[in-house]
């Protein structure tokens, strides 16, 4: 499945804040049971947030990690020109929807749900995606 990850998911692992377990379960995911794609601009804001708690080379090692399993959605003015039109209060928000439509993702994985109820892609927070859509462990062969 596609899933454009929003960057506060990405936050919740590189700072270890609540959720972070299951963020990084369902990033685990990604590159192997799932694809994962990031808006472009989640990438600069990501780096940049990293950067001012930890170091420019913590920040862009992190982000190197994250291209390995991740994609970045081609967007470019038609994008945000449709971002603009979105019936959302959050611009930023709407550039993720827009990144999410142009990479063609089935849900917008964020810990913020609420403000993505006018998308045109659902939007899922990593646990209720786990739920529903992570194949089940298999038991250990004795």
């Amino acid at each position: 499945m596609r899933l454009l990850i929003e960057i506060n998911v990405l936050l919740d692992v590189a700072l270890r804040r609540p959720g972070a377990p299951e963020s990084a379960r369902l990033l685990a995911l990604c590159g192997r049971q799932h694809e994962g794609w990031l808006a472009w601009h989640s990438i600069a804001t990501l780096a940049y947030l990293i950067e001012r708690q930890t170091s420019a080379v913590s920040g862009r090692d992190l982000i190197r990690g994250i291209l390995v399993w991740a994609d970045v959605a081609k967007t470019g003015r038609p994008d945000a020109l449709a971002a603009l039109e979105l019936p959302m209060r959050d611009f930023e928000d709407a550039l993720q929807v827009a990144a999410a439509m142009a990479c063609g993702a089935q849900f917008i994985i964020t810990r913020n749900e609420r403000d993505f109820k006018a998308s045109p892609v659902p939007a899922l927070n990593p646990e209720a995606f786990l739920r529903r859509y992570a194949a089940p462990s298999r038991p250990a062969n004795s």
